[in-house]
């Protein structure tokens, strides 16, 4: 009997001894490999006494049965709790795991990971335009063009590192306006949140702006996100922007401010990669902008989101060097800080990079922007909606004038833009909350495509309508600058931007075959109403006249608008 308990605690010590190399695959496993190995040394040691003293035992009385016995109970409960210890340093070895489609490898405890993750994009779309847009002039998209095109191609990796520490490095190779671009960065930051619900970003990525933000690209609901969260999303955030934030994460609540700067593919940084068509930059902007959410109702059934958002530009980017002449000194001249409101449709795969609503720049020396949002989910049932409001404090602008340079301070223009959006999941399944984003995702497909078992994913319907107004002060005719040459005269209405009211309606329908694969079909119409330019100065704002009347003729009301008609398809991988 001595014998097989013998044999036993060796057998179980030359299988922790052939586990020695994979167990060292980590500095603690090894650590724990020769712990054990200790253990399995003082255990022989032991044996060996019970061997001696039973040996006495039998000699002395000729009856060995006790002394078995207590040999068994050792010997078994120690073993067991060496066979424990063996188990939980088996289990040290790094994880690596294939989920959904992603790869991903991590430690036991998950203080430190990898996961290689990829999102593509492939967009078709056929636009649809009246034949009087043909006439207009070149700035006002007399010809949108169909095609094809890369919208997305994310590579990228992100995990953990020391518990606290996360990190992600995200690089787009696709691109907007029809043409994919060189790999550039998305984002690439380095974030702590070792302090519960609290965490610090720092790098080149999307600070939080609003809800549509906060569904990351592959997860909206339509190809694009909605243009008024677009707009303002893109004035102190979007991707690959320069930022420090503090994000404070809970099941209810959600907040976080932001400091900015430009975006890493803005002004010089782009000399490099886009040449003569990236104009530099002297100075970067400086911006502030914060969103805080709160969910005062949260279940499996129904949900409901309230948030507000805001931004404040310090400081436009600054387009020439200090002192030089800029647009508040020099009549026509390139103003030294100025802020441009512009979006395109909500579908990008033109290619001449056409925007149907845009200020132009105006000389600006703040940005103010506040917001209101919500979504709501109840089962199947979605909806979001949202209103921003834009104030530009204007600086100084300068203009030539019979008697000489005249200098004149536009007062603020104001604008504003919403939408409202909403979907239907057929199949039963609903977006789920997610606070970790203060957002909602895409459904999690209950019954994927299987032909032979008779799945068919999950079916979407959703319709959504905005409206950008970027005008202000259309049809004013107070603060006129006139300038007489000859027989014209030319009259600048400097209060006045012409950036045009663009509203769009657009019906959907998302395919989900499994958890990574997506379809979606998109209908916009467009419609799009502005004036026509003035020959001036500004474009946006002038108008040459004959003659040298004095009076101020009438501001143009010649309509630029137009209708147009889009459908358009993607295919998206995302894993």
């Amino acid at each position: 009997m001595i014998f097989s308990f013998r044999s036993f605690l060796l057998a179980g010590a030359a299988i922790a001894g052939l586990t020695t190399p994979a167990l060292a695959a980590t500095d603690n496993t090894q650590a724990q490999i020769e712990a054990l190995e200790r253990s399995v040394a003082d255990l022989n040691n032991q044996v060996q006494q019970l061997k001696n003293a039973n040996a006495q035992t039998v000699t002395a009385s000729g009856d060995n049965s006790a002394a078995v016995a207590d040999l068994k109970r050792s010997t078994s409960d120690q073993y067991a709790d060496l066979n424990s210890q063996l188990s939980a340093a088996s289990t040290g070895i790094n994880r690596a795991t294939v989920g959904n489609g992603r790869l991903q490898i991590s430690t036991p405890d998950d203080r430190f990971s990898a996961a290689l993750r990829t999102l593509i994009q492939y967009d078709t779309a056929i636009y649809s335009q009246t034949s009087a847009a043909k006439s207009l002039p070149a700035s006002y998209a007399p010809g949108l063009s169909s095609g094809s095109n890369f919208r997305r191609i994310y590579l990228g990796l992100s995990g953990r590192v020391f518990g606290d520490w996360s990190y992600n490095a995200n690089f787009d190779f696709g691109g907007s306006g029809g043409t994919e671009t060189p790999g550039h960065v998305q984002s690439v930051y380095l974030e702590y949140d070792g302090l519960g619900a609290w965490a610090f970003r720092i790098g080149a990525f999307p600070p939080p702006t609003n809800i549509e933000d906060g569904t990351s690209s592959g997860d909206t609901i339509f190809l694009e996100r909605n243009s008024p969260s677009d707009l303002q999303r893109n004035l102190a955030g979007g991707d690959g922007r320069d930022a420090v934030s503090i994000i404070y994460t809970a099941p209810t609540l959600y907040g976080a401010v932001s400091y900015t700067g430009d975006k890493v593919s803005d002004g010089a940084k782009a000399l490099a990669a886009a040449g003569a068509t990236a104009a530099p930059t002297f100075g970067e902007q400086q911006a502030v902008v914060g969103r805080a959410s709160w969910l005062p109702f949260a279940g499996d059934a129904f949900n409901w989101l309230i948030g507000v958002n805001g931004t404040y530009i310090i400081r436009p980017p600054n387009s020439t060097i200090g002192g030089a002449a800029n647009l508040s000194t020099t009549p026509g001249g390139t103003a030294r800080n100025s802020i441009t409101l512009s979006d395109p449709p909500e579908l990008t795969v033109d290619s001449n990079g056409y925007t149907l609503a845009t200020t132009g720049a105006l000389s600006a020396n703040h940005l103010t922007q506040w917001g209101v949002e919500t979504a709501l989910q109840w089962k199947s049932l979605y909806g979001q909606a949202g209103y921003y409001g834009f104030q530009v404090n204007r600086a100084p602008v300068a203009f030539a004038t019979t008697s000489g340079t005249q200098i004149v301070t536009p007062t603020n223009n104001n604008f504003s833009a919403w939408y409202a959006q909403a979907s239907w999941i057929l199949t039963g399944e609903s977006r789920l909350y997610n606070y970790a984003t203060g957002a909602f995702t895409p459904p999690k497909v209950e019954h994927p495509l299987d032909l032979n078992g008779g799945g068919w994913g999950a079916w979407e319907l959703a319709l959504r309508y905005s409206d950008t107004n970027l005008n202000d002060n259309v049809l004013s005719t107070a603060n006129v600058i006139t300038a007489a040459s000859g027989a014209s005269r030319t009259y600048d209405f400097y209060n006045t931007v012409r950036g045009g009211d663009q509203r769009i309606f657009t019906a959907g329908i998302n395919w989900y075959p499994n958890q990574v694969v997506r379809f979606a079909f998109n209908y916009e119409l467009i419609q799009s109403s502005k004036l026509q330019s003035g020959s001036s100065q500004n474009a946006l704002t002038g108008i040459t006249a004959n003659g040298t009347a004095t009076t101020v003729p009438a501001i143009p009301t010649l309509n630029a608008g137009q209708n147009v008609s889009a459908v358009a398809l993607r295919a998206q991988l995302s894993i």
